[in-house]
């Protein structure tokens, strides 16, 4: 076997790859099993009463997403900051565009804290490293129809369908990232709505 013919099935394997490495059904059977031994407050701005049951039901959706056929889709990637941007889009059908975003940030940052007694200040220094995931659809009669955003330990974050917007709220948070989600979200939002309207 020649040392070409013996790198034609990785090359080849290599290319297919590129067209199936949307990785939201993974991150789906990760973050589920997170929720199933997790109690978490859940809040949906849908609903006064959000439960496990009804975000379940909404994840199947997702599932659905997820197993969609990207071979007739158009894939392209880039690198836009810390934020590398994975697009599979279609000419046909409802299903316009599908995105994947990958952010990976380091935090190291010192916190003061403050006591409401006669205590003195404290300072503690966190420093963790985080990887998120963003995954967004864009339909024919919607710039955003769904939403989701999974950090690698934390689990899922937030999901929106519409215009119904899901928070989930750990008891055991990973360190540091109370400190950075809100800065994260908004780049994110910002990022998902420039690509939605490409």
């Amino acid at each position: 076997m020649t040392p070409l013919s013996f790198l034609f099935p990785i090359l080849f394997s290599f290319i297919l790859s590129q067209d199936s490495n949307l990785q939201l059904g993974q991150d789906l059977s990760k973050d589920s099993k997170i929720l199933a031994n997790t109690s978490v407050f859940i809040s949906d701005n849908a609903t006064l009463s959000p439960s496990m049951r009804t975000v379940e039901s909404d994840l199947e959706l997702f599932y659905v997403m997820a197993s969609i056929n990207l071979s007739q889709s158009k894939y392209s990637a880039r690198q836009q900051g810390k934020h590398h941007v994975q697009t599979w889009r279609f000419n046909e059908g409802n299903i316009k565009a599908i995105h994947q975003i990958e952010t990976t940030m380091a935090l190291d940052t010192v916190v003061t804290q403050r006591y409401l007694e006669n205590r003195a200040p404290t300072q503690q220094r966190i420093q963790n490293n985080f990887k998120f995931r963003t995954y967004a659809v864009s339909t024919a009669d919607a710039l955003i129809k769904l939403y989701y955003l999974t950090e690698d330990e934390q689990g899922l974050l937030e999901y929106k369908i519409d215009d119904r917007h899901v928070e989930l709220v750990y008891p055991k948070k990973k360190v540091g990232l109370s400190d950075l989600i809100p800065k994260v979200k908004d780049e994110l939002d910002q990022l998902v709505v420039a690509l939605s309207k490409q």
